[in-house]
């Protein structure tokens, strides 16, 4: 049983890793001269398949249906449009990076998990952000490739950094065997103050999205706690000079770049628009996709008057329907639709169950699924992939003792 229950937290804390990390090989994250990720992927490769073998049957129910034929419609029509399309190093990343890490994580979720192992999980989590924003504290998430001065996590970017925060916020939020720690409000604070001292304006448009959703559905329960809380706040910005002292943090002015004194101010890049226009432009010329990773050359060979800064577009729905197909993305859109409707109908069967991990990941799901429609690829989904996995493992994700 001992050697059963190490060998569970020595993979819980490799797959951990490997989410964060979010490639089977990077060079940024050498010591020396050994490449840690390189490592801790072959570990992880290994223990995936002595897991993989171990599922004796593999049975396809409704719930994951929708999940597993998107994951083979990429396995299959990837291949088939690189023969038509070509392939670049890009794409054929992305395709291993999705194929070895999200889908084979996402099939040992769902299929090898219980409430213990999930709730072991999203502490790892926990700690991923708790060890970043500690690297920030200590003035060490700068990393050398970025020369912006915003905050950002190791071999990543301030996107993916203040998302680690946000998952944190929401985790130590909704947690239920961290409920009664009251130290976490103050973590919370600090991770929040990270987060928009990063200056990336999707995460905490994000978050702020889901805690007034999360208000809207416990408006009740909640009400007279959220008047006290922001009169608290209120009072602070009010009375002190913290609000002054936040905005000199690393880029939080980037966060109200569209906020002055005189009202809203239309201040943007545009990027996000180009990036739109060029999908919508090889969606019309390639309806049924044009292969992974194969999106930016076909976009600036159709309209070379406007290039496409970036390798992908930003928008989940968008990259799956360029990349993969009309077909691929409308199984992806019902996944969605599917999803939402089972973790929402979830969390108010075991609502009132305190060890119940529904509710934490209903919002923890809709935090992801807009972060992907405003920055990151497929495989920066991973971590959304991951809490689908979550929700559709067959056990109830509940303490047996609290039923």
């Amino acid at each position: 049983m001992k050697i059963k229950n190490i060998f569970s937290w020595v993979y819980i804390l490799i797959l951990c890793a490997m989410i964060a990390i979010g490639k089977m090989y990077d060079d940024r994250l050498e010591f020396l001269g050994i490449n840690l990720a390189l490592i801790i992927s072959i570990i992880y490769l290994i223990l995936s398949f002595l897991l993989m073998i171990s599922i004796k049957k593999l049975v396809i129910t409704k719930s994951k249906f929708l999940l597993y034929v998107f994951y083979c419609s990429i396995i299959v029509i990837t291949p088939i449009l690189w023969v038509v399309y070509g392939a670049i190093e890009y794409g054929i990343l992305k395709y291993l990076n999705f194929c070895l890490i999200v889908i084979i994580m996402s099939i040992i979720i769902i299929e090898k998990f219980d409430y213990k192992k999930v709730e072991k999980l999203i502490i790892s989590l926990l700690l991923v952000s708790c060890f970043l924003a500690l690297l920030a504290v200590l003035g060490q998430a700068i990393s050398v490739n970025n020369d912006s001065g915003r905050l950002s996590v190791l071999g990543g970017g301030p996107i993916i950094f203040s998302r680690w925060m946000g998952l944190g916020i929401l985790i130590l939020m909704l947690m239920p065997t961290l409920r009664k720690f009251k130290v976490r409000y103050l973590i919370i604070v600090l991770f929040f103050i990270l987060s928009i001292s990063s200056g990336s304006r999707g995460p905490v448009l994000t978050l702020f999205l889901v805690l007034c959703l999360f208000l809207f559905l416990n408006f009740r329960r909640y009400f007279l706690k959220f008047i006290v809380l922001m009169s608290f706040l209120l009072s602070l910005i009010a009375f002190t000079d913290i609000s002054k002292e936040v905005v000199k943090l690393g880029k939080v002015e980037r966060i109200f770049m569209n906020f002055n004194s005189r009202g809203v101010a239309k201040k943007s890049t545009g990027t996000r628009k180009r990036l739109m226009k060029g999908a919508v432009t090889v969606f019309k010329e390639y309806p049924m996709g044009v292969g992974s990773g194969n999106w930016q050359d076909k976009s600036n060979e159709i309209d070379s008057q406007n290039l496409m800064p970036l390798e992908y577009s930003h928008n989940i729905f968008l990259e799956v329907l360029n990349e993969y197909g009309i077909i691929v993305v409308f199984i992806l859109m019902m996944l969605f639709i599917y999803v939402f409707h089972l973790s929402y109908m979830l969390m108010n069967k075991y609502y009132y169950n305190e060890s119940s991990l529904y509710t934490l990941l209903f919002y923890v799901l809709t935090y992801f699924f807009l972060n992907s429609l405003i920055s990151g690829d497929i495989i920066d989904a991973r971590l959304l992939f991951v809490v689908i996995s979550f929700i559709l493992i067959k056990a109830p994700l509940i303490n047996n003792n609290n039923r």
